[in-house]
Protein backbone atom coordinates (compact mmCIF):
# COMPACT_ATOMS: atom_id res chain seq x y z
CA UNK A 1 0.00 0.00 0.00
CA UNK A 2 1.51 3.59 -1.05
CA UNK A 3 0.67 6.92 0.94
CA UNK A 4 -0.06 10.17 -0.41
CA UNK A 5 3.70 11.08 -0.11
CA UNK A 6 4.87 8.45 -2.19
CA UNK A 7 2.51 9.49 -4.84
CA UNK A 8 3.90 12.91 -4.74
CA UNK A 9 7.29 11.65 -5.55
CA UNK A 10 6.61 11.12 -9.47
CA UNK A 11 5.68 14.15 -9.93
CA UNK A 12 8.19 17.25 -11.03
CA UNK A 13 11.74 16.79 -9.76
CA UNK A 14 14.53 16.98 -6.88
CA UNK A 15 16.87 20.20 -8.00
CA UNK A 16 19.95 19.00 -9.04
CA UNK A 17 21.75 21.47 -6.76
CA UNK A 18 22.81 19.51 -3.67
CA UNK A 19 22.39 22.35 -1.25
CA UNK A 20 18.73 22.80 -2.64
CA UNK A 21 17.14 19.48 -3.60
CA UNK A 22 13.93 21.56 -3.44
CA UNK A 23 11.44 19.03 -5.08
CA UNK A 24 10.41 21.52 -7.86
CA UNK A 25 6.80 21.22 -9.50
CA UNK A 26 7.71 22.59 -12.72
CA UNK A 27 11.85 21.95 -12.96
CA UNK A 28 13.86 23.02 -16.17
CA UNK A 29 16.75 21.50 -17.82
CA UNK A 30 20.32 23.43 -17.97
CA UNK A 31 22.59 23.04 -20.95
CA UNK A 32 24.56 20.42 -18.87
CA UNK A 33 21.42 18.29 -19.16
CA UNK A 34 20.53 18.52 -15.19
CA UNK A 35 17.48 19.62 -13.82
CA UNK A 36 17.14 22.91 -11.88
CA UNK A 37 14.36 24.60 -10.03
CA UNK A 38 13.88 28.19 -11.26
CA UNK A 39 16.33 30.09 -8.40
CA UNK A 40 19.18 27.74 -9.62
CA UNK A 41 18.84 27.42 -13.36
CA UNK A 42 21.40 30.39 -14.38
CA UNK A 43 24.79 28.73 -15.06
CA UNK A 44 26.42 30.73 -12.69
CA UNK A 45 24.27 29.42 -9.74
CA UNK A 46 24.84 25.87 -9.94
CA UNK A 47 28.78 26.26 -10.95
CA UNK A 48 27.61 24.60 -14.52
CA UNK A 49 30.24 22.61 -16.00
CA UNK A 50 29.10 23.77 -19.42
CA UNK A 51 30.11 27.13 -18.64
CA UNK A 52 33.51 25.57 -16.72
CA UNK A 53 34.58 23.91 -19.99
CA UNK A 54 34.25 26.57 -22.23
CA UNK A 55 34.93 29.79 -20.29
CA UNK A 56 35.19 33.08 -22.64
CA UNK A 57 36.76 35.79 -19.88
CA UNK A 58 36.55 38.85 -22.27
CA UNK A 59 33.18 38.03 -23.73
CA UNK A 60 30.78 36.12 -21.19
CA UNK A 61 29.85 32.69 -21.09
CA UNK A 62 28.96 31.08 -24.73
CA UNK A 63 25.48 30.76 -23.74
CA UNK A 64 22.72 32.47 -26.22
CA UNK A 65 20.68 35.20 -25.38
CA UNK A 66 17.56 33.64 -23.43
CA UNK A 67 13.48 35.13 -24.13
CA UNK A 68 13.20 37.43 -21.18
CA UNK A 69 9.74 37.13 -19.49
CA UNK A 70 7.18 39.31 -21.51
CA UNK A 71 6.45 40.98 -17.51
CA UNK A 72 8.39 44.76 -18.15
CA UNK A 73 9.50 44.76 -14.21
CA UNK A 74 10.90 40.99 -14.61
CA UNK A 75 14.33 40.14 -15.95
CA UNK A 76 14.30 36.49 -15.47
CA UNK A 77 13.69 34.18 -18.67
CA UNK A 78 10.67 32.72 -19.82
CA UNK A 79 10.01 29.25 -19.54
CA UNK A 80 9.72 29.01 -22.96
CA UNK A 81 12.91 30.15 -23.30
CA UNK A 82 14.37 27.07 -21.88
CA UNK A 83 13.21 24.82 -24.43
CA UNK A 84 15.27 23.92 -27.43
CA UNK A 85 12.79 24.24 -30.22
CA UNK A 86 9.74 26.69 -29.17
CA UNK A 87 8.07 25.72 -32.57
CA UNK A 88 8.14 22.14 -31.72
CA UNK A 89 4.99 21.40 -29.51
CA UNK A 90 4.32 17.69 -30.02
CA UNK A 91 3.62 15.83 -26.65
CA UNK A 92 3.76 19.39 -24.92
CA UNK A 93 1.60 22.47 -24.65
CA UNK A 94 2.89 25.71 -24.63
CA UNK A 95 4.38 27.42 -21.69
CA UNK A 96 2.35 31.04 -22.49
CA UNK A 97 -0.40 32.26 -20.95
CA UNK A 98 -3.88 31.40 -22.17
CA UNK A 99 -5.12 34.87 -21.41
CA UNK A 100 -2.81 37.08 -23.70
CA UNK A 101 -0.60 34.68 -25.04
CA UNK A 102 2.89 35.39 -24.10
CA UNK A 103 5.82 34.05 -22.51
CA UNK A 104 6.19 34.42 -18.45
CA UNK A 105 8.88 33.06 -15.93
CA UNK A 106 7.18 31.30 -13.70
CA UNK A 107 6.89 33.74 -10.92
CA UNK A 108 4.38 35.92 -13.67
CA UNK A 109 2.64 32.78 -15.21
CA UNK A 110 -0.56 33.46 -13.70
CA UNK A 111 -2.62 36.13 -15.21
CA UNK A 112 -3.30 37.85 -12.24
CA UNK A 113 0.14 38.26 -11.34
CA UNK A 114 0.69 39.97 -14.78
CA UNK A 115 -2.16 41.97 -15.56
CA UNK A 116 -3.45 39.70 -18.37
CA UNK A 117 -5.38 41.33 -21.01
CA UNK A 118 -6.98 38.55 -23.17
CA UNK A 119 -7.40 39.98 -26.40
CA UNK A 120 -11.31 40.39 -27.48
CA UNK A 121 -12.95 37.24 -28.52
CA UNK A 122 -13.67 36.62 -31.75
CA UNK A 123 -17.08 37.04 -33.09
CA UNK A 124 -18.86 33.57 -33.31
CA UNK A 125 -19.60 32.38 -36.39
CA UNK A 126 -23.26 31.40 -37.75
CA UNK A 127 -24.61 28.14 -36.72
CA UNK A 128 -24.20 25.25 -39.79
CA UNK A 129 -26.64 22.68 -40.69
CA UNK A 130 -29.81 24.76 -39.29
CA UNK A 131 -32.56 22.64 -41.25
CA UNK A 132 -30.61 19.23 -39.89
CA UNK A 133 -30.95 20.89 -36.28
CA UNK A 134 -34.71 21.76 -36.66
CA UNK A 135 -35.36 18.25 -38.12
CA UNK A 136 -33.68 16.37 -35.03
CA UNK A 137 -35.82 19.23 -32.99
CA UNK A 138 -38.92 18.33 -34.66
CA UNK A 139 -38.60 14.95 -33.75
CA UNK A 140 -36.13 14.73 -31.08
CA UNK A 141 -37.22 17.82 -28.72
CA UNK A 142 -34.91 20.51 -28.40
CA UNK A 143 -31.18 20.27 -28.50
CA UNK A 144 -30.57 21.62 -25.89
CA UNK A 145 -33.61 19.74 -23.37
CA UNK A 146 -32.04 16.36 -25.27
CA UNK A 147 -28.53 17.06 -23.81
CA UNK A 148 -28.91 18.98 -20.55
CA UNK A 149 -29.12 15.47 -19.15
CA UNK A 150 -24.77 15.08 -20.36
CA UNK A 151 -24.24 18.48 -19.01
CA UNK A 152 -21.11 18.37 -16.75
CA UNK A 153 -21.72 17.78 -13.64
CA UNK A 154 -19.56 20.44 -10.76
CA UNK A 155 -16.68 18.18 -9.42
CA UNK A 156 -17.59 17.45 -5.43
CA UNK A 157 -14.79 18.08 -2.72
CA UNK A 158 -13.13 14.66 -2.20
CA UNK A 159 -13.60 12.64 0.79
CA UNK A 160 -10.74 10.45 0.43
CA UNK A 161 -8.20 11.34 3.58
CA UNK A 162 -5.23 10.11 1.14
CA UNK A 163 -6.41 12.54 -1.63
CA UNK A 164 -6.86 15.30 0.45
CA UNK A 165 -3.51 14.76 2.07
CA UNK A 166 -1.99 14.38 -2.06
CA UNK A 167 -3.58 18.47 -3.00
CA UNK A 168 -2.57 19.90 -0.07
CA UNK A 169 0.96 19.37 -0.91
CA UNK A 170 0.34 20.50 -4.69
CA UNK A 171 -1.29 23.65 -3.37
CA UNK A 172 1.87 24.09 -1.26
CA UNK A 173 4.42 23.08 -4.51
CA UNK A 174 2.79 26.05 -6.05
CA UNK A 175 2.64 28.80 -3.13
CA UNK A 176 6.62 27.85 -3.42
CA UNK A 177 6.93 28.81 -7.37
CA UNK A 178 4.11 32.04 -6.06
CA UNK A 179 5.62 32.80 -2.78
CA UNK A 180 7.80 36.11 -1.94
CA UNK A 181 9.69 36.79 1.30
CA UNK A 182 8.19 38.81 3.89
CA UNK A 183 11.64 40.50 4.89
CA UNK A 184 13.38 41.76 2.41
CA UNK A 185 16.52 40.65 4.42
CA UNK A 186 15.73 37.31 3.15
CA UNK A 187 16.63 35.25 -0.16
CA UNK A 188 15.04 32.01 -1.70
CA UNK A 189 19.17 31.08 -1.65
CA UNK A 190 20.03 32.51 2.24
CA UNK A 191 16.77 30.37 3.43
CA UNK A 192 16.78 26.47 2.70
CA UNK A 193 12.64 25.77 1.53
CA UNK A 194 12.32 23.44 5.31
CA UNK A 195 13.04 26.73 7.07
CA UNK A 196 10.52 28.37 5.08
CA UNK A 197 6.83 29.11 6.38
CA UNK A 198 4.54 29.58 3.36
CA UNK A 199 0.99 31.85 3.51
CA UNK A 200 -2.35 33.44 2.16
CA UNK A 201 -2.66 36.93 3.71
CA UNK A 202 -4.85 39.30 3.00
CA UNK A 203 -6.54 42.51 4.55
CA UNK A 204 -9.74 42.16 6.49
CA UNK A 205 -12.96 43.51 4.26
CA UNK A 206 -10.24 43.19 1.18
CA UNK A 207 -11.34 41.35 -2.16
CA UNK A 208 -10.11 37.90 -2.33
CA UNK A 209 -8.06 38.65 -6.02
CA UNK A 210 -5.89 40.93 -3.46
CA UNK A 211 -4.92 37.66 -1.60
CA UNK A 212 -1.07 37.43 -1.30
CA UNK A 213 1.11 34.52 -1.35
CA UNK A 214 4.33 35.44 0.72
CA UNK A 215 6.84 33.26 2.91
CA UNK A 216 8.00 33.92 6.34
CA UNK A 217 10.75 31.93 8.11
CA UNK A 218 9.97 29.42 10.50
CA UNK A 219 11.79 31.27 13.51
CA UNK A 220 9.59 34.29 12.98
CA UNK A 221 7.03 35.61 16.08
CA UNK A 222 3.52 36.59 15.90
CA UNK A 223 4.34 39.77 16.54
CA UNK A 224 6.92 40.14 14.54
CA UNK A 225 4.86 38.50 11.74
CA UNK A 226 2.17 41.38 12.35
CA UNK A 227 4.90 44.89 11.99
CA UNK A 228 5.92 43.30 8.68
CA UNK A 229 2.86 42.58 7.54
CA UNK A 230 1.82 46.14 8.42
CA UNK A 231 4.46 47.39 6.58
CA UNK A 232 3.61 44.96 3.30
CA UNK A 233 0.28 46.47 3.76
CA UNK A 234 1.06 50.17 4.47
CA UNK A 235 -1.22 49.92 7.72
CA UNK A 236 -0.16 51.70 10.26
CA UNK A 237 -0.09 50.50 14.11
CA UNK A 238 -0.71 52.62 17.38
CA UNK A 239 -1.58 51.94 20.76
CA UNK A 240 -5.41 53.39 19.57
CA UNK A 241 -5.47 51.25 16.72
CA UNK A 242 -3.73 47.78 17.51
CA UNK A 243 -3.57 44.85 14.20
CA UNK A 244 -3.99 41.50 14.72
CA UNK A 245 -3.75 38.68 12.58
CA UNK A 246 -6.49 35.85 12.30
CA UNK A 247 -5.64 32.01 11.04
CA UNK A 248 -8.46 31.19 8.87
CA UNK A 249 -8.84 27.29 9.50
CA UNK A 250 -10.33 24.62 7.25
CA UNK A 251 -13.94 25.26 8.39
CA UNK A 252 -13.71 29.14 7.76
CA UNK A 253 -13.38 29.84 11.22
CA UNK A 254 -11.07 32.76 11.93
CA UNK A 255 -8.75 32.43 15.28
CA UNK A 256 -6.49 34.99 16.60
CA UNK A 257 -3.05 33.95 16.80
CA UNK A 258 -1.03 35.18 19.79
CA UNK A 259 1.59 37.04 19.71
CA UNK A 260 3.96 36.16 21.77
CA UNK A 261 4.58 32.40 20.52
CA UNK A 262 6.32 31.72 17.15
CA UNK A 263 4.23 31.64 14.14
CA UNK A 264 4.88 28.48 12.83
CA UNK A 265 3.82 26.76 16.03
CA UNK A 266 -0.23 28.31 15.85
CA UNK A 267 -0.25 27.34 11.99
CA UNK A 268 0.90 25.16 9.16
CA UNK A 269 2.34 25.63 6.14
CA UNK A 270 -0.19 26.64 3.47
CA UNK A 271 -2.32 28.41 5.59
CA UNK A 272 -4.56 31.35 4.92
CA UNK A 273 -3.90 34.40 7.92
CA UNK A 274 -5.82 37.47 7.75
CA UNK A 275 -4.61 40.81 9.29
CA UNK A 276 -7.42 42.83 10.89
CA UNK A 277 -8.13 46.25 13.19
Amino acid sequence: MTNAGSEIVHIGAHCALSSCNLNDFLPIRCKCDRLYCRDHIQPDAHACPVLVQHPQPDAGPSFPKLQQCADKSCTKPSLEAYIADAEDTTDRSPALCRGCGQAFCAEHREPKTHSCSPPEPATPAPQKNAAAKALLAKHFGSSSSATSGMAARPSLPTSNPKKIEQQRKLAIMKMRHMAKPVDPKDTTTAVPIDERLHVKVRRAGADSALEQVLWFRKSVWTGRAVDMLASQFKMTISDSQPLKLLYINDEGISVVLRTDLALADQIHDGASICLSR
